[in-house]
């Protein structure tokens, strides 16, 4: 496996190296978001939905650009624009079924009582497990909404040991500059990776980031988002030397 990783470390450097102005198109969707806050921020339950819809189009958008870069393609100023609509109602879809998910496990929360921080944990961390490859399957599976989701389980229950040592090390890496792996009881560990593959994880990476560092946040993530892309795509279609280790795991 440790070939493997390596193996997927070259391709994915090569190919965002490649593709490096990728990585600071986060800024352009971030100042979208902005001004979408500003202009619907105080409209309501209209305004969640139209910045949801703003917010599905920027994540179309940065898939379209993903999946250019860890197929080695070019990316082009056209794709970034016409990305907002490439792949938007397959997330709008995604992002209805988490919905849904977000009331069935509210309610689990409510019935919990005074268990209701224990529970809400194991929600979160249930759902950063599970779902962690929701956004390679977005651009690289065939299935949508409740269906995707499902396909993320059974992914990660096949092939949860060859998946998560390298986004563990990814996100120590992350979170270890800024002093964040320093806590006084292990479930608090727990909780940050929690947090960490989260929705709102990467946010982790710009919390305590000076704005003249800026890039080098920006240009890990967009290295790790393409190596997780290679690595779905190895790991999706049976690499041989992954069959290999399942092979020793099983004799073991």
């Amino acid at each position: 496996m440790i070939s493997l990783y390596f193996d997927v470390a070259k391709t994915a450097g090569k190919r965002a190296i490649k593709a490096w102005p990728v990585a600071f198109s986060v800024l352009i969707y971030a100042a979208i978001m902005a001004a979408a806050m500003y202009l619907f921020g105080s409209m309501g339950m209209i305004g969640g939905f139209i910045m949801g819809f703003i917010m599905a189009g920027c994540f179309s958008s940065y898939l379209t650009l993903l999946d250019n870069t860890v197929s080695g393609h070019k990316s082009r100023w056209a794709d970034l624009k016409s990305g907002f609509g490439a792949r938007f109602w397959d997330v709008i879809s995604v992002m209805f079924a988490f919905w849904v998910l977000g009331l069935a496990s509210r309610v689990l929360v409510n019935a919990a009582q005074e268990k209701a921080p224990a529970m809400q944990a194991i929600i979160g961390l249930v759902i950063a497990v599970f779902f962690n490859v929701v956004p390679e399957l977005l651009y690289q599976g065939s299935t949508r909404s409740f269906a995707l989701l499902m396909e993320s389980g059974r992914f990660i229950t096949k092939n949860w040991m060859s998946w998560f040592p390298p986004n563990l090390l990814f996100a120590a890496v992350a979170l270890a500059p800024q002093g964040m792996l320093w806590v006084d009881h292990p479930g608090e560990l727990l909780l940050l990776f929690n947090r960490v593959f989260s929705t709102s994880g990467p946010l982790l990476l710009f919390a305590r980031v000076p704005l003249w560092l800026m890039p080098l946040p920006l240009l890990f993530l967009h290295f790790v988002m393409v190596y997780r892309g290679v690595l779905f795509k190895e790991l999706a279609h049976s690499n041989p030397r992954l069959r290999a280790f399942r092979e020793a795991q099983r004799r073991d």
